[in-house]
């Protein structure tokens, strides 16, 4: 059986604002040896578009998670419409499982999806529950996941359902920056009875990595092939080469690799900070708040979000968008390869949300000038 790599970046959620191009760039003296110098890959024009402003068929609510079955057909988890939607590759609709209820099959946040082996998993974040279903839509049974607090004074959340029948969970922070703030944040395998069985990773916590903020730099983590994703990319301090390590921590906590990619700092400007402030407060009463406020790092983190692709590589997407020679902009991505070492540079539209990577083909979602969500597909290119 395999595991769905639903991408889980950012647990916490950072908030990122809309980014903007940098032109500033670090001295000669610190400059890296650029380990991805082949010819980026890229992606082919749109192949298929689901959505629609006025034809019910295609209508739907915000998606939450997609994921890609062994049928062949797209799923996609809605939190409003408390629904999974089916979609085959060309983009028609093919059906839907559950709906809004407490009952066997139904959902009230269904909030990730995944398969093992041929099984589809939908976990209902509202519940603590992940239903099982086969491929032509039967319930095939659910199993909620009990939290047993007492060995923690902080909130805990489940994040995903594992398929040996445990459970991958996290400790909630403080998102006040008093006293009892945490230092950590435990991710912890637990069993279906609340019991922890293994610690798989202490995520290092700073006052300022709470929500909300446009230049954090805490860790960032998400589900790779065979354990927990972890990016470490707190900003260069001015000291020795800037490095992001990127790890594979196994769910019995033990470290499957560990590899850096060095890469050349940007300073966070001041032309860079303002446009951070103004998209944050959109143009509210709160920006002066929000000056004061905002974590000012010297540097602008390296890399925003982590996805751990289908066929096992790791993706890591770069904070700001690139400037090409021809004009316009892309976000540039480091493609790994399943033990960390440096594979490619792929490069995507700057309005297209990435959601999904498969060996050939990229999915994710954009929106139209009406604000109206779309998911679209398109093949990846990897001859440049």
């Amino acid at each position: 059986m395999r595991l769905h790599r639903t991408p889980l970046s950012a647990l916490p959620a950072l908030a990122l604002t809309a980014a903007i191009i940098t032109t500033a760039c670090q001295a000669d003296a610190n400059s890296s040896t650029d380990p991805f110098a082949a010819d980026p890959w890229t992606l082919s024009d749109r192949e298929a578009r689901i959505g629609s402003v006025d034809d019910p068929d295609y209508i739907f609510n915000p998606i939450l998670r997609m994921a890609l079955g062994p049928d062949g057909l797209l799923y996609t988890a809605h939190g409003g419409e408390a629904t999974i939607r089916k979609w085959t590759a060309d983009g028609a609709p093919a059906g839907s499982l559950g709906r809004r209820g407490e009952g066997p099959g139904e959902f009230q946040v269904p909030y990730q999806v995944g398969f093992f082996g041929d099984s589809l998993w939908v976990w209902d974040f509202a519940r603590a529950r992940v239903s099982y279903f086969d491929l032509q839509g039967e319930f095939l049974g659910s199993v909620a996941a009990k939290a047993d607090v007492s060995w923690d004074v902080s909130p805990v959340r489940p994040i995903a359902p594992l398929r040996d029948g445990t459970f991958m969970w996290m400790r909630l922070p403080f998102f006040s920056p008093g006293p009892g703030a945490p230092k950590e944040i435990p991710f912890a395998r637990i069993d279906a009875d609340g019991r922890r069985l293994a610690l798989i990773w202490a995520q290092p916590w700073e006052p300022h990595d709470a929500d909300g903020q446009s230049f954090g730099d805490a860790h960032l983590s998400g589900l790779g092939r065979r354990g927990l994703l972890v990016v470490e990319r707190r900003v260069w301090t001015g000291e020795g080469q800037a490095t992001v390590r990127v790890s594979e921590i196994g769910f019995d906590g033990d470290t499957i690799f560990t590899a850096g990619v060095p890469y050349d700092p940007v300073p966070l400007t001041d032309e860079r900070f303002d446009s951070g402030i103004r998209t944050a407060a959109r143009g509210s009463s709160s920006e002066a708040q929000l000056r004061e406020s905002m974590y000012r790092p010297p540097y602008l983190p390296a890399v925003g979000h982590v996805i751990g692709a289908e066929d096992g590589t790791i993706w890591l997407r770069r904070f700001d968008p690139v400037e090409l020679e021809t004009g316009g902009e892309v976000f540039e991505w480091w493609v790994l390869d399943g033990e960390g070492a440096p594979l490619a540079r792929a490069r995507t539209p700057v309005g297209l949300d990435v959601r999904l990577i498969t060996d050939d083909m990229v999915w994710g979602l954009e929106r139209d000038e009406l604000d109206v969500e779309y998911i679209v597909r398109h093949r990846l290119m990897k001859d440049g």
